[in-house]
């Protein structure tokens, strides 16, 4: 399935395709992401390729290589036919993109050597490169330097070395990369190459460098470092916006030699991790700013505190009235064809979600009487999910419509979402398509309902009384 980000015909887009099917690395998670980050910008489609299935890869205007068959003498090769065919297109003309372990393969296939320029190899193998002050190349001669190994994930600064290659160019000058491996000790023919990026390393105590590219040929190769990705871990690395931008924009150059896509991608904040500028608080809840952006939801029980008072003991259908009165945070702005990006955390047994569409702002759900704002008195008596659209963030396995729904409507597939955890959750809003996906998995997709808004403002929701959520890294990407 490929996803229609812009309005372009498909003629107009790169065709690339990524190649999995064996990694020491999660390989679906990362081609999740790649597919994501690529179809997202609206530049790309993107077919996938699964080993021992290999593409025709003159087909392509770029081939993503996300296959990592073992770094030893032993490691599984691709049959000689689609090796040479891999050389011929890079140095034919063709664009290369390297994804992170995917560097470590093929230790025997002297071309690849070259075309990546730096590996997971040893020592001996070949030439390193360290990156001092300033980002100042130091060549490292063969048999020097530590061997290829990382500490474990941790958050680091990545600094540009690089401003004026198409693929930084506007990027900021260093950025905190979150909960990568810091990949030190690549060793290899080091010939030809253009450091973009770099880190500096605690193990092996000098900068090294994390993005590259180099020719091959007519050809082009980028490779990256960054994008680990393990089993059952969650994977924050791979929301770093420049992350998605290096990466977007590497496979663009190694396709074109040239970049059109913007450092940011499109996306710009819809919550500045600072104060709920730009935001509506609705209904009775405590909207909190904590350390490094987080936004905090906590259900308020102002006075009187009894809500019950005169009624005791409470029947059910007033206790109910009083649980399910729901709280919101709405962007005061209304948008049209969008994509959402956000990431959530929510304790045991909470129940939250996204609105979208709903011109009411919840007006009923949370209680508001008509004279309090007689401009959305008009709107029907029920919930945003039943006005626009409601797409569920919910601690329930069991539930009918569990995280990514859209609920009523397509119940979301499970398995993406992971408890106890942040989690990302991205949003296209079209008008003949909303498409959810958590942790860049599509959990649903829904055409929408033709007698329902294609426009609105965004919430967050509070469901119930004892509901508290958290949400972090909010951005939009308008079409």
């Amino acid at each position: 399935m490929v996803a229609a980000s812009c309005a372009c015909g498909a003629e107009n887009k790169l065709k690339a395709v990524v190649v999995d099917g064996l990694n020491n690395h999660d390989w679906a998670a990362a081609t999740a992401a790649i597919r994501t980050i690529l179809e997202g910008t609206g530049r790309f489609t993107v077919d996938v390729s699964s080993y021992p299935q290999l593409p025709d890869f003159a087909r392509y205007d770029v081939v993503i290589d996300n296959f990592n068959g073992g770094h030893t003498e032993n490691g599984v090769r691709w049959p000689a036919a689609a090796e040479r065919a891999l050389e011929a297109y890079v140095s034919g003309g063709g664009g290369l993109v390297v994804f992170h372990a995917a560097n470590n393969a093929f230790l025997q296939w002297p071309e690849f050597n070259r075309m990546i320029g730096l590996g997971w190899r040893p020592p001996s193998f070949g030439p390193g490169i360290a990156i001092g002050p300033g980002g100042r190349i130091i060549p490292l001669a063969r048999g020097e330097g530590l061997p290829p190994g990382h500490g474990p994930r941790h958050d680091f600064e990545l600094f540009v070395r690089d401003p004026d290659h198409p693929i930084t160019r506007g990027l900021p000058p260093h950025w905190l990369h979150p909960s990568e491996q810091l990949t030190h000790g690549q060793h290899g023919p080091a010939e030809g190459l253009t450091i973009l990026t770099y880190a500096f390393s605690e193990v092996s105590r000098q900068g090294e460098p994390m993005d590259w590219v180099r020719s091959y040929g007519k050809g082009r190769v980028y490779t990256t470092m960054l994008g680990h990705t393990w089993k059952n871990e969650p994977n924050p690395n791979l929301d770093d916006v420049y992350f998605k931008a290096l990466v977007a924009r590497g496979a663009e150059w190694a396709a074109t030699g040239t970049v059109t896509l913007p450092p940011d991608l499109g996306w710009k904040p819809l919550f500045n991790g600072k104060n709920l500028e730009g935001w509506e608080v609705r209904g009775p809840a405590v909207w909190s700013v904590l350390e490094n952006g987080v936004l905090l939801g906590e259900r308020a029980h102002p006075q009187p505190a009894d809500p019950f008072a005169g009624l005791w003991p409470v029947d059910q259908k007033h206790y109910d009235a009083w649980l399910y009165r729901q709280a919101w945070l709405y962007t005061k702005r209304e948008f049209h064809e969008y994509d959402l990006h956000l990431e959530y955390w929510i304790p045991p047994g909470a129940n939250s979600g996204v609105s979208i569409r709903d011109h009411s702002r919840a007006h009923h759900a949370i209680g508001e009487g008509d004279a309090e704002r007689p401009d959305l008195a008009s709107y029907p008596k029920t919930t945003p999910a039943h006005i626009g659209y409601e797409i569920q963030i919910i601690d329930d396995g069991r539930e009918k419509y569990p995280s990514g729904s859209v609920y009523t409507f397509v119940a979301a597939k499970t398995g993406a979402q992971r408890r106890g955890e942040w989690n990302g959750m991205e949003i296209e809003s079209r008008d003949d398509l909303i498409r959810v996906r958590i942790n860049n998995q599509v959990v649903a997709e829904y055409p929408g309902d033709p007698a329902r808004s294609k426009s609105g403002p965004i919430g967050l929701q509070l469901h119930d009384q004892f509901t508290s959520a958290m949400f972090r890294n909010i951005r939009i990407r308008e079409k």
